[in-house]
């Protein structure tokens, strides 16, 4: 027996079968080889080491028109499981969505599923077929930070594998963000020479650990994500969630495959920005280190107000302990409100840093619970590590965190710590001991942020999960923004922002800035997110501020258009050492409607005094002003002439310039 259900939308539509006792799916859009996908399993679960096999249509909820749903419910062989898979399309993008939950029938001992496919993806393929992935940041691994890799799919080869999620930092191998994008044909031959295709994009709504296999046979590419060291027991009314994926279809070059992604998200997986100025510039006390108190950084906020900042935030050291998330009395005898409520009179938001998965071993709640804990050694500067899965303890981080949101009347919090989603075996918590990496993700950390969030809706919240690491779309969905590369220099802020503006929007990644305030190091911060200053502003000089309050004025004259914008990645920064890098790097945004650009350049060390870039993107056939800031002057150049001639730059070592085009 079989049954089909098809979805539709414009040029879009995906077409679900059960046959075989499976759950099949495929995508139809023009942009896939052969304008569709080959039918591939959207039910692989296993239960107990063995396959599922759903031989039961139990239901089907169907809804057309604008925004296309379809619910289909089956129950497994053995009558103790049942399966809803979830699929819809969305008007104005041509995407699919999917998600699942599988839910206990009955009592009796609870099936535990240990393997479960988050997506599989088959496209027929006439080779060469080229896939682009994107590096999260890593400290061990070699220090150009979130690389963007094209990997040629070869029939028959070994598959090639990533892992994504929240893979910490200080992993021995490299780890990518959670979009992959395919497209037929070879790998460019340069940066500067994009290659055209159609091709399909993937995201990966899932905070723990998974990996990615791809792989070629002489017919077919197949891309299949599977969720890391599964050991989940079913029991009655807990069901467990199958993490979404979406997949879009898309026509051009890789730049053309992350617009069509961000659009995507923009619209239906990040949370709306908080205002119509977003994304801030902000402020971060780490450079002051834990030695913060009242009177100092009251200072500092003057400071901040005169230089036109809008957020500002508590690094660690506020707190009485890690894992203790009241104001240290000694510190903040009055707690934060006189910090917070100064904030406010001056236009700005005020939030603290938070390390959520971790908690000295002296804290109150350690003491009192010591099986909170799954490591008790230094896990985060001295504190060891705890287990969201656990259900005590993470209720009691989400009652400690919505407490303090409403006692010191933040607006911010910046999540940070050493992999917070743990590894924990331990057999005395409320998850099963092999389950950790889903019970302290989608069951741990998911929802302290959504409880908290719920709590305070007016609450923004930061992921700096281990310097920008789990770079997920569930993530992306939970988050306002999120960190690229850590506190560290402007070389490797610009490498994150470089690769990191593939899966995600320019204006969702946020720009740590560590080093000291020039032209050119304020400049390498520009582009992008949240820009945030990690220095010791209380100590500036009268020219260190100047310089600052120049470039905020810059960067907030070009967010409108860069956090709307298509981003065109002209020349990457491939060559981060010596701390300021090598050779040439620029980055370029194009308005919507393409009758603005701007393109920021950058040479670091060594490289030739002068290149030529050209611009992508624009209007055929158009006439564009061209004004090179620092130069200081402006030209006509048709759009043909920027692709064709390019813009001629020079400049010195740790030099900059900022190239502005509108329409004339």
């Amino acid at each position: 027996m079989n049954s089909v259900w098809l979805l539709e939308l414009a040029d879009v539509g995906c077409r679900v079968e059960w046959r075989d006792s499976q759950l099949f799916w495929q995508i139809l859009h023009p942009a896939a080889p052969g304008g569709q996908t080959v039918p591939a399993l959207v039910s692989d679960l296993t239960a107990d080491r063995h396959p599922l096999l759903w031989t039961r249509l139990v239901g089907v909820e169907q809804t057309d028109g604008s925004a296309p749903r379809l619910a289909v419910s089956l129950e497994e062989s053995s009558g103790r499981l049942r399966l809803v898979r979830h699929f819809e399309l969305f008007a104005g993008h041509a995407f699919v969505r999917t998600w699942g939950t599988v839910v206990a029938t009955g009592a009796g001992t609870p099936p535990t599923l240990d393997g479960a496919a988050i997506v599989q993806l088959i496209a027929a393929a006439s080779h060469p077929f080229t896939l682009l992935h994107v590096e999260q940041f890593s400290w061990p691994y070699p220090k150009d930070f979130f690389t963007p890799r094209q990997i040629p799919l070869v029939p028959n080869l070994t598959p090639y594998e990533l892992r994504m999620g929240s893979f910490p930092a200080h992993y021995s191998a490299p780890t990518s963000c959670a979009w992959v994008a395919l497209r037929e044909g070879k790998a460019d031959p340069d940066p500067e020479t994009p290659g055209q295709g159609a091709g399909l994009v993937v995201g990966i709504e899932f905070n723990g650990k998974s990996r990615l296999r791809a792989w070629a046979t002489l017919a077919t590419v197949v891309a299949e994500s599977r969720i890391d060291d599964l050991a989940h027991p079913v029991r009655e009314n807990e069901p467990f969630e199958l993490p979404a994926c979406f997949v879009g279809g898309y026509s051009g070059d890789w730049d053309e495959a992350g617009f069509v992604t961000q659009r995507f998200a923009e619209a239906h997986v990040h949370p709306p920005m908080p205002d119509d100025r977003y994304p801030w510039v902000q402020y971060d006390s780490w450079k002051y280190g834990q030695a913060i108190d009242e009177a100092q950084q009251l200072a500092v906020l003057e400071r901040c107000a005169s230089l036109g900042i809008e957020v500002v935030v508590l690094d660690l050291g506020w707190a009485r302990a890690i894992g203790d998330w009241r104001p240290d009395p000694a510190k903040f005898p009055r707690g934060l409100r006189p910090l917070a409520d100064r904030a406010h009179e001056l236009g700005i938001r005020f939030g603290v840093h938070v390390a959520v998965a971790q908690m000295a071993l002296d804290a109150p709640a350690a003491l009192e619970h010591p099986e909170w804990l799954v490591y008790p050694g230094d896990d985060y500067f001295g504190a060891g590590a705890i287990c969201l899965g656990h259900a005590p303890c993470r209720q009691w981080l989400i009652d400690s965190l919505v407490r303090l949101v409403r006692e010191e009347q933040l607006d911010y919090i910046l999540q940070d710590g050493e992999d917070v989603v743990k590894r924990c075996t331990r057999a005395d918590h409320t998850h099963a001991p092999g389950d950790s990496n889903y019970a302290c993700s989608t069951e741990g950390l998911d929802r302290v942020i959504l409880a908290v969030r719920q709590a305070h809706p007016q609450l923004v919240w930061e992921n700096c999960e281990d310097g920008g690491c789990m770079m997920t779309y569930r993530m992306a969905r939970l988050c306002h923004t999120s960190i690229t590369v850590d506190n560290i220099a402007s070389y490797a802020t610009r490498q994150g922002i470089y690769g990191a503006s593939y899966p995600f929007s320019a204006r969702y990644s946020v720009r740590y800035m560590e080093d000291d305030p020039t032209p050119y190091t304020l400049r390498s911060a520009l582009f992008g997110g949240p820009l945030i200053l990690m220095q010791r502003i209380g100590d500036w000089n009268d020219q260190q501020m100047a310089d600052t309050r120049a470039a905020l004025a810059q960067y907030k004259h070009l967010r409108p258009l860069i956090r709307q914008a298509k981003i065109v990645h002209l020349l990457p920064p491939r060559t981060n050492v010596e701390h300021f890098g090598r050779g040439w790097d620029a980055i370029q945004a194009v308005s919507l409607d393409q009758s603005r650009s701007v393109v920021m350049v950058y040479r670091a060390l060594g490289g030739p005094e002068q290149r030529v870039l050209r611009p992508r993107g624009l209007r055929p056939a158009a006439t564009y002003h061209v004004r090179y800031t620092d130069a200081g002057f402006s030209v006509l150049y048709t759009s043909d002439q920027l692709l064709q001639t390019g813009l001629s730059v020079a400049l010195a070592e740790l030099g900059s310039e900022v190239i502005e085009l509108e329409l004339a």
